[in-house]
């Protein structure tokens, strides 16, 4: 899935301080170096270069094409899904906290680095992330996953659960995204430990964000 902001063009004072944001994070966590692949993070990241093994070891020719798409995993704290696609960074960013959960397995994070190592393919191939695009865009991701998992010893359980979300595609509008976001934004703000006080202004403003947006567009 692609970072909900770089569904719009990246030219935003917002973007900019998300990059500056990600700058900030990267100088401030730990890191490590596969194959040159940086990974960032505090927490989770033994089973993530357990989860590179996997892809290496069963999957060579795929390993080789995620070495020279992808720059970086960035384990951040994200709103809206356990794994994303950041093209402005290059990087796969997953979620701490689905990272960190006890059923998380390697295989598991292993499939989310390949599902967002083909949305970078993609767009290295020109396929961009346009809402008209986006359905078709999320099912080749999720092929992908079903490709490799069928791949793993230990590969059943998430080869079924991403055959079981690709039988039943959620929504992947614009404004389906957007409320995903909002609907967890609260609990990555506390995850954070930001103030509850400054939580709730920041979710009751996203909120207006989205009702002045599509309230504007006009009904299909």
């Amino acid at each position: 899935m692609r970072r909900p902001e770089e569904i719009k063009p990246q030219g935003s004072v917002r973007a900019v301080i998300g990059r500056l944001a990600r700058w900030g994070a990267v100088k401030a966590s730990d890191n490590q170096t596969i194959d040159g692949l940086l990974i960032i993070g505090d927490k989770g990241i033994d089973k993530i270069v357990e989860a590179l093994r996997l892809i290496r070891d069963f999957d060579p020719v795929r390993y080789k094409r995620l070495l020279g798409d992808v720059r970086q995993i960035f384990v951040t704290t994200l709103p809206a899904s356990a794994a994303q696609w950041a093209n402005s960074s290059r990087a796969c960013e997953l979620d701490e906290r689905y990272v960190i959960r006890e059923g998380t397995t390697p295989e598991r994070i292993a499939s989310s680095i390949v599902h967002e190592a083909t949305h970078a393919r993609l767009m290295r191939c020109g396929i961009g992330y346009e809402e008209t695009l986006r359905d078709r865009v999320e099912r080749v991701c999720l092929r992908r996953e079903i490709a490799f998992a069928a791949k793993l010893p230990a590969g059943t359980d998430r080869l079924e659960q991403v055959e079981a979300t690709l039988a039943a595609m959620p929504d992947f509008s614009d404004k389906a995204m957007s409320e995903r976001y909002i609907g967890g934004l609260r609990d990555a703000l506390l995850y954070l430990d930001m103030p509850a006080w400054l939580v709730g202004l920041t979710v009751s403003y996203r909120r207006w964000q989205h009702r002045r947006r599509f309230s504007r567009q006009p009904i299909s």
